[in-house]
């Protein structure tokens, strides 16, 4: 018995998934530097120096060539991951009489699986850095903005840790649909395509209205803490337009960084209701 799961894959195709996911690192890095370098850019041309700009071209030069190689190679590694995956999955099905109906929607599934890799915790990876990054950069200057951020992921992580039951019953729900579509186009009957397309509304809906709260909920967090960080920035004894630059734009990752997470913390949920279907494979 197989068990089609992240972690599975994961372990299947370590060397493939690793090598992206290790230029995804070095990419990351060189962006998590860029505030940094363009607050000494500014206070550099301030005083007439062009230094900084230089530093400032090849950082971003660098990081340019490693995100092109890394979208090159991971196109081709994800689609050679999906085509060994569905198709071995399809043929068990087969030998196993499973019907028509769950073999398309369990390929769709593993679909999922397969893109999380490629797109979810690409963008997961680059959040988490972002963040981390963010924070490491925040406290060199300045505790109280960094105290800020970390009392704001506190905040975040219950608010998403007492939604993880819904989310994980919701998806429950949307994927019973799913995998009886083409049972229910077969019989052409109104009604029953109607009442399953319906369905698949209501789910999603669900899902869609609990993300919104925790959204708003979440901007809220954030708009506090930008509207904190710009008033202690500016008033510190040693402040220039470059650190305040630095600061301020820290933050803007550090926040885009934090509401990425949650989506990808969604999705995560999603695929292990998923991961529990394949389990009888």
């Amino acid at each position: 018995m197989s068990h089609y799961s992240l972690l599975s894959i994961f372990k299947r195709f370590k060397w493939k998934i690793s090598i992206t996911f290790s230029m995804l690192i070095i990419e990351n890095i060189f962006k998590v530097l860029q505030p940094l370098v363009l607050g000494i850019v500014i206070n550099d041309l301030i005083n007439k120096n062009n230094n900084g700009l230089w530093l400032f071209c090849m950082l971003y030069a660098a990081g340019f060539c490693i995100g092109v190689v890394r979208r090159y190679y991971d196109t081709r590694a994800y689609t050679s991951i999906y085509t060994s995956v569905a198709s071995e999955i399809a043929n068990i099905q087969n030998q196993n009489k499973v019907s028509v109906s769950t073999i398309a929607a369990r390929s769709s599934l593993i679909k999922e699986l397969v893109d999380f890799f490629e797109y979810d915790i690409t963008q997961a990876f680059t959040s988490l850095i972002s963040v981390v990054g963010a924070l490491i950069m925040l406290a060199l200057f300045d505790w109280w903005i960094f105290a800020a951020c970390l009392l704001t992921v506190l905040l975040i992580l219950i608010i998403y840790k007492l939604s993880n039951n819904k989310i994980y019953g919701y998806n429950i729900g949307l994927n019973d649909e799913l995998e009886h579509r083409i049972t229910v186009l077969e019989k052409r009957e109104h009604i029953g395509i109607v009442r399953h397309f319906k369905n698949i509304s209501k789910w999603m809906v669900k899902l869609s209205d609990l993300e919104t709260l925790n959204f708003g909920i979440i901007e809220v967090i954030l708009f506090v803490l930008a509207i904190f960080t710009l008033y202690l920035s500016a008033s510190a004894v040693n402040a220039t337009a470059g650190s305040i630059f630095s600061i301020v734009t820290y933050i803007l990752e550090f926040s885009n960084g934090i509401f990425m997470l949650p989506i990808v913390f969604q999705q995560v949920i999603r695929l292990q209701e998923i991961s529990t279907r394949l389990k009888s494979i």
